[in-house]
């Protein structure tokens, strides 16, 4: 499951990117936070059906709302930018895993469904981070509309959470507080840098250590990076349930600078890595592949190994040969039916996860950096460039579709084929 989130890509169209390898070493040992008896972890799942029935926009409402729901009433949740999944689904053990490092005493896992029979199903289950489930309350409803149906649904999921206020997972953050029901709003939610010339080794645990329940912040000596910060990070290689082998590893990059106020602590393209927790092939009868990869560790400007709190899976995609058979017989006038019995033997897709997938991850417990060599390391100013600058565009084989347009303005540059690249000189100016 994102996932989760699940993976996301830079564009819907094609993706930009430079990718830029690296050697990692490997992570130091950090500490887990203690879990806050009254914080609550969000997690998001998206059904398959829901998926092929409903759309993006419903889902991310479902998920705006109930965000909305625990901050106006109080709730300390948290949740992240890899706590939602839009379709393949992680185990609950991973979930849990994310939850229990982030600090959470509970986890609230929220399942958006789309029945046959239902415009939109929301079923939340809390567990305790051992594994146990403690309550579950789910909400449907169908309405003449889309809208309807929705709007239905939520009121009626709002008034049952509103009963468990104050119950393990929906907790208020204020000791004695009393629950004060409140409705579930849509308006309530929630550049390449320079490297150092010469490698730098790795620092150890003892020269850097995670941060203690009595030194949390920042100081004239050190720097807190916290527990939770959020890293965007990009598959430096292509992965398949095909060839995978659970147990390797995968290199990750970096995507955009992680700061601690003005100091940058994590650089743009610096290198990480992932592991391969299972990978499962696809096959006969239409079972498509899947994939669960979990996030392991990125390269801070100090070259420290910080340990992430990531999971992400991915399935293969719906090979639609149900829907195809039965055209094939009603095309034929049942002549299909004689080679039906042979259906069977076909494989499902595979499932897939380009090099440039954009993962999200956060940096798993706080950690007190050395003020000092943050400072030194810190990239100098870039020097004004002079003169034309090259821009690649890469349209990948695996988005939908024979060819995009490329345009710059409302000037039309190129026709890009999928699997081809585009490079344009521009020269200097605003564009």
């Amino acid at each position: 499951m994102i996932p989760p989130v699940s993976a996301s890509f830079l564009s819907p169209g094609f993706i930009l990117f430079l990718l830029s390898f690296a050697s990692y070493s490997p992570g130091s040992a950090q500490a887990v936070p203690t879990p806050s008896p009254q914080t609550t972890y969000l997690y998001f799942h998206r059904t398959s059906e829901h998926v092929k029935l409903s759309t993006p926009e419903v889902f991310q409402q479902v998920v705006s709302e109930i965000q909305g729901f625990a901050s106006a009433n109080g709730v300390a949740a948290r949740p992240e930018g890899n706590a939602a999944s839009w379709e393949a689904e992680l185990p609950l053990s991973a979930v849990l895993d994310m939850a229990h490092h982030s600090g959470a005493a509970y986890l609230l896992y929220v399942v958006v469904d789309r029945p046959i029979t239902k415009w939109l199903k929301v079923t939340v289950q809390c567990y305790d981070t051992a594994g146990h489930r403690i309550w579950q309350e789910d909400a449907a409803e169908g309405g003449l509309s889309g809208g309807k149906g929705e709007r239905a649904t939520l009121h009626k999921l709002r008034e049952r959470l509103d009963r468990r206020l104050g119950q393990p997972g929906l907790l208020q953050a204020a000791h004695g507080q009393q629950p004060t029901p409140t409705a579930i709003s849509s308006e309530q939610t929630s550049a390449p840098t320079a490297s150092a010339s010469e490698p730098k080794p790795a620092l150890t645990a003892s020269e850097t250590q995670p941060a203690s329940g009595g030194e949390r912040e920042d100081s004239a000596a050190t720097i807190r990076l916290a527990n939770g910060t959020p890293v965007h990070l990009l598959l430096a290689e292509s992965i398949s349930s095909k060839t995978a082998q659970p147990g390797s590893t995968v290199k990750l990059q970096v995507l955009g600078d992680v700061k601690v106020g003005d100091l940058m602590v994590i650089a743009n393209r610096a290198p990480g890595f992932a592991t391969i927790e299972s990978a499962k092939s696809a096959g006969r009868a239409w079972r498509a592949g899947n994939l669960l990869l979990k996030l392991g560790t990125v390269t801070l400007l100090n070259q420290q190994q910080q340990p992430l709190r990531a999971w992400n899976a991915v399935k293969g995609k719906d090979t639609g040969a149900p829907m195809e058979w039965t055209n094939a017989v009603m095309q034929t006038y049942g002549l299909a039916l004689f080679f039906l019995p042979f259906s069977p033997l076909q494989h499902g897709s595979q499932a897939v996860m380009p090099r440039g997938t954009v993962l999200e991850a956060a940096i798993d417990s706080d950690v007190l950096l050395p003020r000092a060599v943050i400072e030194a390391d810190q990239p100098k100013p870039a020097e004004p460039h002079h003169g034309p600058a090259s821009v690649t565009f890469y349209y990948p084989n695996f988005e939908d579709g024979a060819a995009v347009n490329v345009w710059c303005g409302e000037v039309k540059v190129a026709h890009l084929k999928r699997g081809g690249k585009f490079t344009l000189s521009l020269p200097p100016g605003k564009y």
